[in-house]
C-alpha cells in the first residue's frame, strides 16, 4: 500500500508537494478504509484529483510513474522483458519558470508497505545525475527503523542487510536500488522492486492505451470479466482472444448470442466506451486481486458516470478489495464528486498560484468562510463549481467569454 508520496521541483511543481494516502481521523465512509491488521494503521483506497486543464493533475501521476520508471528501466532492459514497451527512460525535468529551480535537484520520496514491512525510499536528481539516494525499512508493528543503504555523491554506505555487497563504482545515472536488483539476489531488495513492478500506470487520453491489450490467461479470469461486463449492462456472452505467432494478443472478439445464433464483433468495431471498459477492466481486477497500486490519467474519458462509479466502488468495497489495492486517478467528471462516494481526504485538487506554480491540496485541508472545515455532508460538486475550493474549473471565465462574444 502507498502511504505517502512527496516530490519537489518537478515540471510545474516547484515546492514540496505531498499526496498522502493515510486516512485522516474523520467519521464518513469508515467502512471503506483499508486497515492494516498488523498495527491498525488506516489508508484510503482511492484518491481522485480534480482541477482545470494545465493545473498539474496529470503531473502528479507522472511524478509517481517517473520515479517508478527510473527504478525499473535498467532492470527491464537488463532482463530484456516485454515490459520495456511500458517502461521508458525520460529525462527528469525541473520547474523551468524561474532562474533558480532549473539548477536545483528534483526530489522524490515515497513511503509504502509491502508484505510485513514499511519502506522509506528517497532519491534526488540534477540533470539526471543522482545526488542522493536512501532506503530504510521498519517492520510493521515495531518502532526501530533500519537503514538498508545511503548513497551520497561520493559515497555509498550499506546497512547490515547488505553486508554481502562489495564496494564498486556505479553510474551516477543508475539508481543504486536498480543496481542491487540486477547484480544481487537480496530478499529485501527484491521486495522493494516487486512493489514498484506491480504499479500500473494508464493514460486514457492516449489512444495507445485502448490498443494495449491485457487479458487473463485462464478461463476463470475471463468468466469474471464477462460477469462484470454484464453487471455493467454490456451484453457480451463470450470473449475470444486472437494471438499472433509470438503468442501476443492482436485482437479481441466479443460474442453476443441472439437465440441460437452467435454474432462475433472485433474489439476495434465496438463503441469507444466498450473498448475502454474491455481494456481497463482486466487491469482493474488484476490490481484488486494482487493488491496493486493503479494510477489512471483521465479515468472518466469515454466512461458513463455509472461505470465510473462502479469501478471506484470495486476499490472501496473491502469485501472485494481484500489485499489493499489502491486507485489514484484524475478526472473532470463532477457527477461522482459526491459525499456518498468519497471521503473528504479522498478528493484532491490542483491549481496554479499567482507565480504559475502548481499546488496540490486535499478537500479535508480546506475551510469555509467561517474558518471551519468543509462539512462531510456538503455538496462537493456544487461548491467546486462555485469556485469555493480554489481549483476554479473555468465556469466564471466562460461567462466572461459570452459577454465578449455579444459585444
Amino acid at each position: 500500500m502507498l502511504s505517502q508520496f512527496t516530490f519537489k521541483n518537478y515540471k510545474c511543481f516547484k515546492d514540496e508537494t505531498i499526496l498522502d494516502m493515510q486516512a485522516v481521523t474523520i467519521t464518513e465512509l469508515e467502512d471503506t478504509i483499508i486497515k492494516d491488521k498488523k498495527d491498525g494503521e488506516r489508508f484510503i483506497p482511492v484518491a481522485s484529483i480534480y482541477g482545470p486543464n494545465g493545473s498539474g493533475k496529470s503531473t502528479v501521476l507522472e511524478a509517481i510513474w517517473h520515479l517508478t520508471s527510473k527504478i525499473m528501466f535498467p532492470i527491464v532492459m537488463f532482463e530484456n522483458t516485454e515490459d520495456k514497451e511500458n517502461i521508458t527512460q525520460n529525462n527528469t525535468m525541473p520547474f523551468m519558470l524561474d532562474d533558480i529551480s532549473k539548477d536545483e535537484p528534483t526530489e522524490f520520496h515515497i513511503i509504502f508497505r509491502y508484505n510485513d514491512t514499511e519502506f522509506n525510499y528517497y532519491i534526488s536528481f540534477l540533470e539526471n545525475k543522482i545526488l542522493n539516494e536512501s532506503l530504510y525499512k521498519i517492520n510493521i508493528g515495531e518502532k526501530k527503523e533500519s537503514e538498508i543503504f545511503y548513497r551520497g555523491e561520493n559515497e555509498i554506505k550499506n546497512g547490515s542487510l547488505l553486508k554481502s555487497v562489495s564496494k564498486t563504482e556505479i553510474s551516477s545515472k543508475m539508481p543504486y536500488l536498480s543496481f542491487l536488483k540486477i547484480n544481487y539476489n537480496i530478499s529485501i531488495i527484491n521486495e522493494v522492486i516487486e512493489w514498484f513492478g506491480k504499479c500500473d500506470y494508464s493514460h486514457y487520453g492516449k489512444s495507445f492505451e485502448e490498443r494495449h491489450f491485457f487479458f487473463p490467461k485462464d478461463n476463470k479470469g475471463k468468466e469474471l470479466i464477462i460477469s462484470v461486463l454484464n453487471e455493467m449492462d454490456i451484453d457480451i456472452n463470450d470473449i475470444e482472444i486472437k494471438k499472433d505467432d509470438k503468442d501476443k494478443i492482436e485482437d479481441i472478439i466479443t460474442i453476443r448470442n441472439r437465440g441460437s445464433e452467435k454474432y462475433p464483433l472485433s474489439f476495434f468495431d465496438e463503441s469507444s466506451g466498450t473498448i475502454k471498459v474491455i481494456t481497463l477492466l482486466p487491469k482493474v481486477l488484476d490490481s484488486i486481486v494482487h493488491g496493486k497500486l493503479m494510477i489512471i490519467d483521465e479515468l472518466d474519458a469515454k466512461l458513463h458516470p455509472k461505470l465510473l462509479r462502479y469501478i471506484i466502488n470495486l476499490f472501496k468495497n473491502p469485501e472485494i478489495n481484500k489485499f489493499g489495492a489502491q486507485l489514484i486517478f484524475t478526472s473532470h467528471d463532477l457527477t461522482i464528486m459526491k459525499n456518498d462516494l468519497f471521503r473528504r481526504d479522498e478528493i484532491w485538487f490542483t491549481a496554479k498560484n499567482k507565480n504559475d506554480v502548481s499546488e496540490l491540496y486535499s478537500l479535508i485541508e480546506l475551510r469555509d468562510e467561517k474558518g471551519e472545515l468543509i462539512r462531510k455532508n456538503s455538496r462537493f460538486d456544487k461548491q467546486y463549481l462555485e469556485g469555493r475550493y480554489g481549483a476554479d474549473p473555468y465556469f466564471r471565465s466562460i461567462i466572461d467569454w459570452e459577454v465578449l462574444l455579444d459585444e
